[in-house]
Formats: C-alpha cells, sequence, structure tokens
C-alpha cells in the first residue's frame, strides 16, 4: 500500500522509488521520502514520510564489478595484479599496456568514459606501438608502404622499462585522477577522459586538428547528456537516451535532432 502512494494518481504504477535509509538488525528495511517531495493539487506541502518493509527475503548491492582474467594464472609467467573489491589492475602504463611487457595490453578498462571512442583509440594505440616495434626489431617484417605510414603518422614510442613501471607504481597507488581518491577509483577518468584520449592518439600516431575537434564534439555530447541524465529520478525511464543528435566537429558542436526531454519541457510552458 505504501508504494501506492508514489504511483500516478488511478494507477497502480511506481514512478518514484523511495531512497533506502538503513537495514535494522532484523532484516527490516527502512525508506523515507525525500524532506518535501513537491506539492499536491490542492496546494499543501507533502511532508517527509518514513517506513519498513519487513520479512524482505533477497537483498542485492549493485556495488560494481571486479576486473577478472581467468585465462591468466601462475603458469602465465606474467605479473599481473587483479585483487577482488579493489577494481585494479597493476602494473599498467596509461591503464593499457603491461608495463614490463607492452606486448601485452588490456582494451577497455577506464570506466565512466565514452567506451567505443576511447577503445578505439586504445586500440589504435596498441597496433601502432606493436607496429613500431615490429620495425625496430626487423625491417623486412612491415612491407613498405606500413613503414611509410608509421614515419607519417608520427607514431610516439612508449617510454623506456624503467619510466613505465615507475608510471605504473604511481598509477596503482594514485586513487585515479581526482583528490582524495580511491583504490577503487584507480581507473576511473570521468572529465579526465578527454585528455586521455588526446594522448592515446597521438601515442597512436593519428593526433591532428580534425581529430582534435572529434574529441571535442564528443566532450559536448557527453556533457549534454550528462545534464539530462541528472534530471531523471531513480526508476524514471532513461529519456536522454533518445535525444537524437547531428554532429558538427568543425565547430565542435551538435545540433539536436529529436529530444523527447525539451520536448515535454514545451508541452509543460
Amino acid at each position: 500500500e505504501r508504494w501506492e502512494e508514489f504511483g500516478t494518481k488511478g494507477e497502480n504504477v511506481v514512478k518514484r522509488v523511495p531512497r533506502t535509509s538503513w537495514i535494522d538488525d532484523e532484516g527490516g528495511v527502512h525508506f523515507s521520502s525525500s524532506a518535501s517531495s513537491g506539492e499536491d493539487d490542492d496546494g499543501s506541502t507533502q511532508k517527509k514520510q518514513e517506513w519498513v518493509v519487513k520479512n524482505v527475503d533477497t537483498l542485492i548491492f549493485c556495488s560494481g564489478y571486479d576486473y577478472d582474467f581467468p585465462f591468466i594464472n601462475e603458469k602465465s609467467n606474467l605479473e599481473l595484479s587483479f585483487p577482488p573489491g579493489e577494481r585494479r589492475v597493476q602494473p599498467l602504463y596509461e591503464q593499457l599496456w603491461h608495463a614490463q611487457y607492452p606486448s601485452v595490453s588490456f582494451i577497455g578498462l577506464p570506466h565512466s568514459v565514452v567506451p567505443f571512442p576511447l577503445f578505439e583509440l586504445q586500440a589504435n594505440a596498441v597496433v601502432s606501438q606493436l607496429l613500431l616495434q615490429s620495425s625496430s626489431l626487423s625491417s623486412s617484417s612491415l612491407t613498405e608502404k606500413e613503414t611509410e605510414g608509421l614515419i607519417e603518422s608520427q607514431v610516439v614510442p612508449l617510454p623506456s622499462l624503467q619510466e613505465r613501471m615507475e608510471k605504473a607504481r604511481l598509477d596503482a597507488t594514485s586513487g585515479g585522477p581526482e583528490s582524495p581518491g580511491r583504490v577503487q577509483d584507480t581507473h576511473f577518468l570521468g572529465s579526465h577522459q578527454w585528455d586521455y584520449c588526446l594522448k592515446m592518439a597521438k601515442i597512436g600516431g593519428v593526433y591532428d586538428e580534425s581529430m582534435e575537434k572529434y574529441i571535442a564534439t564528443n566532450k559536448a555530447l557527453y556533457d549534454r547528456s550528462g545534464k539530462e541524465r541528472k534530471q531523471i529520478l531513480p526508476g524514471e525511464k532513461d529519456k536522454y537516451r533518445e535525444t537524437r543528435f547531428q554532429r558538427d566537429d568543425e565547430n565542435r558542436t551538435y545540433r539536436i535532432i529529436y529530444s523527447e526531454m525539451e520536448e515535454e519541457k514545451s508541452t509543460v510552458s
């Protein structure tokens, strides 16, 4: 019955999920509404409410995930640490290459990012470094066209083993890019992902003005979607995902083609 208070009037549909306050020793889950959740149709203010749900069978904690590499073990002869609960893989250079053995890489570890453009830049950097290493070991292993491509693209070589290991050590103990950090935020990027993307583009030899504009447009789209996402209440439809954009990389911006949220605002006004 309590849940119906959060439903649309006349419908038994939950529209807003209340916040969990605490769990008592007997397994009761305590909930509370916000201190002021708006006004009713008659203008009266809704006051904060608290209640408990007893006899809860199962609680699922959405606490995130761990990194796991079941194909790497003691027989792999590869030093790699990823303890459960830490969400941290080490030793890695730039969250991508194994610091000691850079021919081994782990694409896709950073989180809180726009995944596919970032992962593509990582993949390009990995391939470029492998080709660069091959060209330095044996010029006959690459075609003339591939060799010329590496020269023209200005691929930035990875630093020495000592520098990579030191950078990996600092990254593993930094707690991520923001201070104060946590071990679990080692691979968090968020707003720092754009500098990381630029760095990957430079290491991979694909950095130029057009790439800079492409990344800047990605940032503009990310910021816009983030702003819309913050307007969504828990349990509501992720309407911000329905927004459609037309990119304008030249001007590092976009044009909104369709936005369900903007249409709702126009209807209300």
